[in-house]
């Protein structure tokens, strides 16, 4: 696997740095002179950051957030995971790009690591398409594990933005509305209300997985042994994921022993949490991740 030296992002390419491993896999190894210009200290720098976008994500978006952890944690490796319509329509199309990420990640964490008080490990998710990468990067983690390998991810911290989500009508037709002017909204509506009444007859009959649900449920599976904490940043003007969803997954992922905290923004919606306070988002990450 070729290193990626950091560069800067052109507007056409703003993720060229990063080296391209599969269609939803890209991965940045930082040069290794980066990590005496660390902005914190060794015990707090993670040796991997896992951004895991939300669902058909463009590039520029995507990259502030690459960008941004580049310069708060300049020796850590970036393995960003995409998500698109198509796959979260199509979940069984997710596992074998996840295999590849899978791969990634255990030889991030094949050689030893300096002792640290902090997980070595930052997992950021957005929205229902981080999720499904997420909950298919633990299965094909376990999947792909040698007898004598961690079935479970390294120790780490996690970031929910704007997830996890459960199915519903209202906001199944809020998510195919995104990018349509009001006119195609207009005309669009019934055929996307219909599909959606009927998508959810399936999954209500069996016919279909709840993989929304199922997903959700993965997070806070009990095997999910080595996650050391977790934050929720969400808000109620959120409309693609309900907001009580996200409060009622973080109480279950409470009382099963997750260490929870709730950062509830008003007024920003989905996975806008960052335009709407910056410096209160990033010293959020800072916190879950260092304290």
């Amino acid at each position: 696997m070729s290193s990626a030296a950091a560069a800067p992002a052109t507007e056409a390419r703003p993720l060229s740095f990063m080296e391209t491993i599969d269609p939803l896999v890209s991965f940045y190894r930082p040069p290794e002179a980066s990590s005496l210009g660390a902005s914190i200290g060794a015990d707090h720098q993670p040796q991997l950051i896992i951004i895991a976008s939300w669902t058909d994500a463009r590039d520029a978006h995507i990259a502030k957030y690459v960008v941004k952890y580049q310069a708060l944690y300049p020796a850590s490796q970036i393995l960003l995971l995409k998500s698109t319509t198509n796959h979260i329509i199509r979940p069984s199309l997710i596992g074998p790009s996840m295999k590849h990420a899978a791969s990634v990640v255990r030889a991030a964490f094949q050689a030893p690591t300096s002792s640290s008080s902090s997980p070595r490990l930052l997992i950021h998710m957005f929205s229902n398409g981080g999720s499904s990468s997420i909950a298919n990067l633990y299965e094909q983690y376990a999947a792909t594990a040698d007898p004598n390998d961690e079935k479970h991810l390294p120790p780490h911290v996690t970031v929910f933005d704007s997830c996890p989500g459960v199915f519903s009508i209202p906001h199944t037709v809020a998510f195919f509305n995104v990018g349509l002017s009001s006119f195609q909204r207009l005309i669009a509506a019934p055929i996307i209300y219909a599909w959606a009444a009927v998508y959810s007859v399936l999954i209500a009959s069996g016919f279909l997985p709840d993989s929304l649900s199922d997903w959700g449920k993965t997070h806070n599976d009990t095997g999910n042994k080595n996650e050391v904490r977790r934050v929720y940043i969400y808000s109620p003007s959120d409309a693609l994921i309900d907001y009580k969803a996200v409060e009622a997954h973080a109480a279950e992922a409470k009382s099963k022993g997750f260490s929870v905290v709730l950062e509830r923004y008003e007024g920003s919606a989905h996975v806008a949490h960052l335009r709407k306070d910056e410096s209160r988002y990033w010293e959020i990450v800072r916190r879950i991740m260092e304290d």
